[in-house]
């Protein structure tokens, strides 16, 4: 099947001055216009990005409203300084049959690695913070999942926060999510969740302390079981935290055991090597 071209601006790439990123992707989800919006957010799954586009361009909207609805790879072209869409590539499907590993349905029986915080930090020293300029966040927290449990047998979980619909157009948020790994770290006769988070923190981070990084406005996350709790309820918060064990990588896992009750049971080799290429620098002999 050969690419389609969606859209009228998709050379504006080449107009001098913009600076222009490219993404190959999954669109998650576009807003509807807004009375006196100026542009519409879209939600695109790769490093969690939100893009955005002219409210006018009604075709436009109805091409990416479209290819969301076909569950289709893009690939994206946009203004890296402020996300403004330049044009989009509709790619080849790819359709579920051709993902790889063994996917079970049996109940989830997970149960997290308690830590002291001496060794907590210790293993959050030791994960590999050599990750690439466009390292996807879901794709660093997979890698360093992996190794924890190859190198410490430590059951992680991961931590996904969603930014709303209402604070991604309030704050002009360029993300619409982010995960890390997760820790359970043992304070006071009790199990206290510590976030592994290289990439923003310096150790093992209190939740609060971790979700204020990303707020501006420090409004608190609450939790929500489902993704589509989430996706529902757009305007009730600004943000939401989910928690999965270490084997859900992205917030397509989570919306496949939503619709389809899929749950990640295991490892899947093939994903968590896209996961180093994408994500480290050394990936060819990944040695952290």
């Amino acid at each position: 099947m050969k690419n389609i071209l969606i859209g009228a601006f998709a050379l504006a790439i080449l107009v001098p001055g913009l600076h222009a990123a490219e993404l190959t992707t999954r669109l998650v989800q576009v807003g509807q216009p807004q009375a006196g919006e100026n542009e519409v957010p879209v939600m695109a799954e790769g490093e969690g990005r939100v893009l955005w586009v002219d409210a006018r361009d009604t075709a436009l909207l109805s091409a990416l409203t479209e290819a969301v609805s076909q569950d289709r790879t893009v690939r994206v072209d946009f203004n890296e300084a402020d996300g403004r869409l330049n044009g989009v590539v509709l790619l080849d499907v790819v359709t579920e049959d051709e993902e790889t590993g063994d996917f079970g349905y049996e109940k989830e029986n997970f149960n997290p690695t308690v830590l002291d915080i001496n060794s907590a930090q210790t293993i959050f020293d030791a994960m590999d913070g050599r990750t690439k300029r466009n390292s996807q966040c879901f794709n660093r927290a997979h890698g360093w999942a992996y190794d924890m449990k190859t190198r410490y047998n430590v059951d992680s979980m991961k931590i996904f926060i969603f930014f709303t619909s209402r604070y991604i157009r309030e704050y002009r948020y360029k993300w619409w999510f982010h995960v890390a790994p997760m820790v359970l770290v043992a304070t006071n006769n009790m199990s206290v969740e510590h976030v592994m988070d290289v990439s923003f923190t310096n150790g093992p981070t209190l939740m609060r302390d971790w979700t204020d990084y990303f707020m501006q406005n420090n409004a608190p996350c609450p939790s929500v079981n489902t993704y589509t709790e989430y996706r529902q309820n757009q305007q009730a918060q600004y943000c939401y935290l989910i928690r999965a064990n270490m084997f859900y990588r992205s917030p397509r896992d989570l919306e496949l055991l939503d619709t389809q009750g899929r749950q990640e049971l295991g490892w899947n080799l093939d994903e968590v090597s896209e996961a180093r290429r994408q994500a480290f620098k050394n990936w060819r002999r990944y040695n952290p």
